[in-house]
């Protein structure tokens, strides 16, 4: 099956630092098999940065905003429980940081 994305906004103001903090936790958490993160220049909701996206085969879309730079954290959490989502099957809202769009 392939593996879902996590994209992150790195027009957005902190999201390159957000990009490459997910991308380390990623890594160094062994991660890289279970989900991909990707940049985008713009996800084109600049109203609420640091936007971000969850993106799968047979998965619901996710598009979350008011990401904030420390957010690194609960957002591999979110890309693994994602990942971890059989077809049919949604995400908690509790289990997605900032708001969604």
């Amino acid at each position: 099956m392939s593996r879902p994305t996590l994209t992150i906004c790195t027009r957005c103001d902190g999201g390159e630092k957000l990009f490459d903090a997910v991308k380390a936790i990623r890594r160094d958490d062994g991660l890289r098999d279970v989900f991909k993160v990707e940049a985008e220049r713009c996800l084109d909701c600049c109203h609420d940065p640091i936007a971000v996206e969850f993106t799968g085969k047979k998965r619901s879309t996710y598009t979350r905003v008011d990401i904030g730079k420390r957010d690194a954290a609960s957002l591999v959490a979110a890309a693994v429980a994602y990942a971890a989502l059989s077809p049919g099957q949604e995400l908690r809202e509790r289990d997605l940081p900032g708001d969604d769009e």
